[in-house]
């Protein structure tokens, strides 16, 4: 999830624990533990894009280093705030709370998160929130822009600070509702096309949750769709991609390959363009394949091959434009809101 949402969700979780106590500095508190987990994103970025790969949410966003933190960050906060006359165990719990709802938030998106590193890298994602879902950030950042400026001891802090969690839970129960709904449409979709996919992703579109983005996989390679709450009958266009798993004939055996297929969960197109090879992580593709244009895959990376042998991958960036991605940003919102694009 985006920097923000976790900052306020822990800023929340700060208050209903330690702000009748400690007043903002809990919100402070809640808001730094909060976005600790992250430190991977910098700290991939130093170890380079092929340990960063499977670094990122990785052993950070484990169940054992919450549990760790949250002990180490307990005496830490105390003596930081200069808090002697709470108990350290008070902030070790609001550690552990906030650095668990980080882990818990990140796992309704759909890259997924390493829970039970370092015993097993499998990723857990239930992919029913876009990582940015201003729906679900807005009723935190309402409770949290009031919160700071009411008294201590006022009950007011505590119960806008619980109606801030509570209605953006309510909002994250109800993306599991859509996505089986809309799961539902997919597979009736694809089953009147004559489609029986050997698997399917589907997963809400950047900014919100009513247009999902569904990837059917079969023999051949894998079915793109849309589907939006507003449309009023089961996706009937998708857009096919080949796998070109034989470009990956001579590398198959690396570890750098077993990484890749690892992270994209088995999605993935591979092209040959200009010499190179490129692998394409297709659970996110070009984002919006309905609009058929040439704007590039969102995770993309370059196989840095050498004398027959690969070497490295290279993560490539995706270029702003402005005038497209105003574009794209018009198009996202019509299509969510039912228009056929």
């Amino acid at each position: 999830m985006d920097t923000l949402s976790h900052a306020l969700l822990g800023a929340a979780i700060g208050q209903c624990t330690l702000g009748q106590r400690t007043g903002n500095r809990a919100l402070a508190a809640g808001a730094m533990v909060a976005l600790i987990p992250d430190i991977d994103v910098a700290i991939g970025h130093w170890l380079g894009d092929a340990a960063a790969l499977t670094f990122h949410r990785g052993i950070t966003h484990s169940l054992l280093f919450t549990a760790l933190a949250a002990l180490v960050l307990g005496p830490s906060l105390r003596r930081l705030i200069r808090a002697d006359d709470i108990a350290w165990w008070h902030w070790t719990l609001l550690s552990a709370l906030v650095l668990t709802s980080h882990l818990a938030l990140d796992t309704f998106t759909s890259y997924g998160i390493q829970l039970l590193q370092p015993f097993s890298t499998h990723s857990f994602a239930i992919a029913s929130i876009s990582v940015i879902d201003p729906l679900y950030t807005l009723p935190l950042l309402v409770a949290m822009a009031v919160v700071p400026w009411l008294a201590r001891q006022q009950p007011g802090r505590n119960l806008i600070a619980i109606t801030g969690l509570l209605l953006s839970t309510l909002y994250l129960a109800m993306t599991l509702v859509n996505k089986q709904l809309v799961e539902a449409q997919f597979r009736q979709g694809l089953t009147a096309a004559g489609i029986a996919p050997q698997r399917l992703f589907v997963k809400p579109t950047i900014f919100n949750n009513l247009l999902w983005r569904g990837i059917a996989e079969n023999d051949s390679g894998y079915l793109v769709g849309f589907f939006s709450l507003r449309d009023s009958e089961p996706p009937q266009d998708f857009i096919a991609f080949s796998r070109n798993a034989e470009l990956l004939h001579d590398y198959r055996d690396t570890p750098l390959v077993h990484d890749l297929l690892r992270v994209s969960d088995g999605y993935y197109q591979v092209i040959e363009e200009n010499g190179e090879l490129l692998f394409r992580d297709l659970r996110y593709g070009q984002a919006f394949e309905w609009l058929q244009d040439d704007r590039p895959h969102v995770f993309t990376y370059r196989l840095v091959i050498e004398n027959g042998a690969l070497m490295d991958l290279e993560t490539l960036t995706l270029r702003v434009d402005k005038e497209r991605d105003q574009k794209t940003f018009k198009a996202l919102l019509a299509r969510a809101l039912g228009a056929d694009i």
